[in-house]
């Protein structure tokens, strides 16, 4: 009888042990797992690869939407993809992951210093641009005017060669004119000298 009932306590306590201890041993499995995808977010983060960390925190988040540790890394994540597009002057898109940092850490007065910043930074950004494309409209309106002034002096010196060859053509046609009227001057003075000295002679010959 006593040997049933030390075999029933002995059972008991082996149940109980490996309900206790069984937990234990799933959280001793699941706790190097969850550490090995953290350090990986971590050294991610570290070496700027800000998408491949935040592929990572969604996809723990996938299967675990309230993990806070994969919340923080794709904050972090955010906020490092953010300041990378303001690098590129992609303020737009920069303010958009800002943003999406802030609204998990309102309270973070960094990220509200940053985007504070980087409002300021695209209204200079704009009027920058816009004095820059004024300049621009105003060179092209100039070197428009210029083009202009310079296309005109071209015709009008063509105009004037052309003025000129004509003036040309009408003085040769000229020259030649008067020269025809010289040898028909000339004709006409010899012939009246030949009549009068034949008229001389006819008279001579006359009073013969």
């Amino acid at each position: 009888m006593k040997v049933a009932l030390l075999k029933s306590v002995f059972f008991r306590i082996t149940v109980f042990s490996i309900l206790i201890i069984s937990p234990l041993f799933l959280l001793s499995e699941e706790d190097p797992i969850e550490s090995e995808w953290i350090r990986e977010g971590n050294i991610l983060l570290e070496s700027k690869q800000f998408e491949e960390a935040s592929i990572l925190a969604n996809s723990i988040l996938e299967s675990d939407p309230s993990n806070s540790k994969a919340e923080f890394i794709l904050t972090q994540a955010w906020i490092g993809i953010g300041r990378e597009e303001k690098k590129k002057g992609n303020f737009k898109k920069a303010k958009e992951y800002l943003e999406k940092a802030y609204n998990k850490w309102p309270l973070n007065e960094n990220i509200q210093k940053e985007l504070r910043e980087l409002e300021d930074t695209g209204k200079q950004f704009k009027k920058t641009t816009l004095q820059h494309q004024n300049n621009y409209i105003k060179e092209s309106v100039t070197n428009k005017s210029t083009e202009d002034l310079i296309l005109s002096i071209n015709l009008l010196r063509l105009e004037i060669e052309k003025l000129k060859g004509e003036l040309e053509t009408e003085r040769i046609e000229r020259e030649k004119e008067n020269i025809n009227t010289t040898n028909i001057y000339w004709f006409y003075l010899l012939l009246g000298i030949q009549i009068v000295v034949l008229f001389g002679i006819f008279q001579k010959i006359r009073k013969i």
